[in-house]
Order: C-alpha cells, then sequence, then structure tokens
C-alpha cells in the first residue's frame, strides 16, 4: 500500500481510511521546514518571556499562573499525565491509526509549534510500530484532550516533550475528525448497499404483487433536484435493468406504497447529508485547531501565539447530527418495505414454507427504535466542567452514536434483503432479476434454509448486502 506523503495537498476522507487500512505517511520537506518555522516562533516567545497559555503558564482555572523556567520539562510529564483520563472499551486499531494521522495532518499544518522530531515521532507510530491503547471516552468535544493524552504518554517514552509540546499534543478534535472520517467512509458504502437492497424488494413486490413501478424513478421526475436524489433514483434503475421490472409490456400498480416510491427523496437526502458531513469532515481535518495557534508570517518575529477557540468543532457536529437523522429516516423506510414484504409472505408461513423467521421483522423494529433514539441531538447537552470551560460541543459522543446507527441500519437492510429474496425464491417459476440484484438474490437464497437462527441469517445477509453495495457502486 503506498504511503500517504504530505506535502501540503488537502488530505482526504479516502486518505484517513487508507491510513486506517494499514498505510504509512511521509512528511515532505517543504512540510517539515514548515514545523520547523513554526517551532522557531515558539521558541521565540519562549525567550520573550511573554505569558502564554499552555507554554508556560498552567491551564484552565490555572492559566494566569507561570511556570518557572526549571519546570517547563516537569510541566509537560504533568500535563499528559492529568489528561490521561479516557476510560471504556479501547478503540480498534483502526480507529486509532485514524485519530493520530489527523493528529499527524495538524502538526503539519504549522499551527501547533511543535518540534519536526515530535511529529515524525507521531507519524512513525503508523509506520509498524506498536500502537497506543486509547480509551473510548472522556472527550466532551472541546478537544480530545483525555484520548489524546494515551497517544502522548505513549510518544514520551521515546522522546520528551519540549515547552509547549504537550498542550500542542492533545490540543486537537482527531477522534473526532478521524474516527468520524471512517464513519462518514461506512455511510457512503452504506447507502449503496440500501440502493442494492430498495431494488430488489421493488423487484419482490413485482414479482409477488402488483407493485414494482419504475416510474418513481424516471429522471425526469428528479430533474434539478440534488444531487443525491439523482443518483440514487440513476442506481436503482441500473440496478433493475434486465430484469422483470424492465419489461416495457408490463403492467404494474399506479402507485406503490410510500416506503418504494420516495427511495430517491429519503435514501438521496441520506447522500446529501453524508455530502456536507463529509466536507465538514474534510474541513476540520485540513485547518489547524490548536490553541495557542502558531500563526507564521514574514515579519522579523516569524510568526505569533494566538489565543482562539478553534477547537469548538460546532459545525462538524451539526453536520453530524443532521446525517443521524436522515440515517434514521432511511432505516425507518426500509423496515416499512420489511413490513410490506412480510405481508406478502403470510401464505407462506400460514404453509409452513418459509425459512426466514417472520419475527425477523419484529428485530428489524426493535433496531429501528434504537436507530430513532440515537438521532436525537448532543450537541445541546453542554455542561460547565471549571470557571473557563463552559461550553462542549460533544463532537466524540456524536461520532459514536452515528457508528452504532450504521451497524443497527446494515442489520435492518439484511432482514430486508432475506424477506425479499425467499419471496423471489418462493415462485414456481423464478423471475429474471435485474443485473445489480441478481446475484444478491442467489447468495441468499443459497443461505436461507441451511442457517439454523435468525440472528446466522442475518450476519451473512450483513455480509452478502455489503458485498452487493460494494460490487453496484463499482459497476455504476
Amino acid at each position: 500500500m503506498p504511503a500517504l506523503r504530505l506535502e501540503g495537498q488537502p488530505v482526504t476522507i479516502d486518505d484517513v481510511v487508507a491510513v486506517a487500512d494499514g498505510a504509512t505517511v511521509e512528511l515532505a520537506p517543504d512540510v517539515v521546514d514548515t514545523i520547523a518555522r513554526s517551532r522557531r516562533v515558539v521558541e521565540s516567545v519562549q525567550q520573550s518571556g511573554s505569558a502564554v497559555y499552555g507554554l508556560n503558564t498552567q491551564l484552565g482555572a490555572g492559566r494566569d499562573t507561570l511556570v518557572a523556567a526549571d519546570e517547563i520539562a516537569a510541566f509537560q510529564n504533568r500535563v499528559i499525565d492529568n489528561h490521561r483520563g479516557s476510560i471504556g472499551d479501547p478503540l480498534a486499531e483502526r480507529e486509532v491509526r485514524a485519530l493520530v494521522l489527523a493528529r499527524v495532518v495538524g502538526f503539519s499544518l504549522g499551527g501547533s509549534g511543535v518540534r519536526p522530531e515530535l511529529a515524525d515521532a507521531y507519524a512513525r507510530l503508523l509506520d509498524g510500530g506498536p500502537l497506543p491503547e486509547v480509551y473510548t471516552t472522556g472527550s466532551v468535544g472541546a478537544s480530545d484532550l483525555a484520548l489524546l493524552a494515551e497517544v502522548a504518554a505513549h510518544v514520551r517514552d521515546t522522546l520528551p516533550f519540549g515547552a509547549g509540546e504537550a498542550l500542542a499534543a492533545i490540543s486537537a478534535n482527531s477522534f473526532s475528525i478521524g474516527v468520524g472520517a471512517l464513519a462518514i467512509s461506512d455511510l457512503r458504502a452504506l447507502v449503496d448497499e440500501s440502493d442494492a437492497v430498495a431494488a430488489l424488494s421493488l423487484e419482490a413486490l413485482g414479482a409477488v404483487g402488483s407493485g414494482g413501478s419504475l416510474a418513481p424513478f424516471d429522471p425526469r421526475v428528479h430533474a434539478r433536484r440534488s444531487a443525491g436524489r439523482q443518483q440514487t433514483a440513476r442506481t436503482i434503475l441500473a440496478r433493475v435493468a434486465g430484469g422483470l421490472l424492465d419489461d416495457a409490456g408490463r403492467t404494474a400498480s399506479v402507485q406503490d406504497p410510500l416506503s418504494f416510491r420516495t427511495v430517491p427523496q429519503v435514501h438521496g437526502a441520506l447522500r446529501d447529508a453524508i455530502a456536507l458531513a463529509a466536507a465538514a469532515v474534510e474541513a476540520e481535518l485540513n485547518t489547524a485547531a490548536d490553541n495557542p495557534l502558531v500563526v507564521l508570517d514574514e515579519s522579523e518575529a516569524g510568526g505569533a501565539l494566538v489565543s482562539n477557540g478553534n477547537f469548538e468543532p460546532l459545525g462538524l457536529v451539526l453536520a453530524l447530527e443532521s446525517l443521524r437523522v436522515a440515517v434514521a429516516h432511511a432505516a425507518g423506510i426500509s423496515e416499512r418495505r420489511i413490513a410490506v414484504l412480510s405481508g406478502l409472505a403470510t401464505p407462506l408461513r400460514r404453509a409452513g414454507r418459509n425459512t426466514v423467521p417472520g419475527l425477523t421483522w419484529y428485530a428489524a423494529a426493535d433496531m429501528l427504535a434504537e436507530v430513532r433514539h440515537l438521532a436525537n441531538p448532543v450537541s445541546a447537552s453542554g455542561t460547565t466542567l471549571s470557571e473557563v470551560e463552559d461550553q462542549a460541543s460533544f463532537a466524540p459522543l456524536a461520532v459514536r452514536l452515528l457508528q452504532r446507527q450504521v451497524l443497527l441500519h446494515r442489520q435492518i437492510l439484511a432482514v430486508e434483503a432475506l424477506h425479499a429474496a425467499e419471496l423471489v425464491a418462493s415462485l414456481d417459476e423464478a423471475p429474471t432479476l435485474g443485473r445489480g440484484t441478481r446475484d444478491l438474490a442467489a447468495e441468499l437464497v443459497e443461505r436461507i434454509g441451511h442457517l439454523d437462527t435468525g440472528r446466522n441469517l442475518v450476519a451473512h445477509a450483513v455480509k452478502a448486502v455489503s458485498s452487493a453495495g460494494e460490487r453496484d457502486s463499482i459497476d455504476q
């Protein structure tokens, strides 16, 4: 896997995913020079004796208390140790790598004022060495202090921190940005999977019932509408192409239930929300959020250290909050399609011919209730933590709730796919399915009846749907 070379270019969500999956990181000479220039500004200010937060003063409520020059080194260790307050389950390795990358990118922008060797030490964490163990809970979204302190403690074992570097190492929203990028990537895949399953359900509705109209996906309906909506309509048509719904002589009901008819509107809104959230994540990833912030210029001093509030990522959080609402709507119409398909499968259950347990629908309804609950806002849940830290975005919680939604939504889609595949397989004469659904249906039908519990069925269906979404997105 090629290395990600940081040379001043914008870093993307795909870059974060690549590093999370094992790519290494290199700092280009120009970036190293920027970091060195930034550090010289910090050292110049330190020598001047001017009081600067976290450089030669204590933190938080002690912001106006100076740290003696001979205590600076010990102060770095105290800052790191005092902030190691995260608890809960350890982050997955991919998540730790994404978090570390986000901090390395921050260092590369020159706003942190760290030494080049510290930035390089962080980059080397991604080069096959042992990763720090970072715990899930402990950040309120005003910099991921407690989580980043675990990384700093790990690096400190091999490289002492210089003046101001302990604060620079932890003063960033690296979890919210890095792991948020991974969640966005998962959602990009999830919306493709949602389209694939909705297309299969539409075909089941047409094969067993009287529905399956393609009129709601006509490109003329979506002219001048959002990009996400147009893409969903286009991909549904592509997935059913060549199948039973593509028969020009076929007669369908004049209108299908809304959960089928409004797929472009709902899935399209989710696509649009993903695009907005992705832009917000990449904006935070590629801008410095350090406090104090090193601002470089061409003056004799080379720049200045400026106190600020860039660590407040409310714009990012609001995008994630909106995205979680969109996920709830997409999961909701999936559950409603399950209800329709379950009704069509009633004769199978009465005859004892079904192999998908009918109450998997209830499991989907249970999961949907949780998905909807997780859509509630958390950014308005701020609390005062000290006399100065009186605003917090709760960005990490917003990301964790989104991750949970993705997991649940995937299982709801799996239940829908199982219902659709069983209906298609129940017909005496197998219908011809579209190019974007036939492989998914075939894989599910092969497994239905060979797995003994609803849990096993759904677990397999999640994998099958994921493969179908990936395959279809590549084909298009």
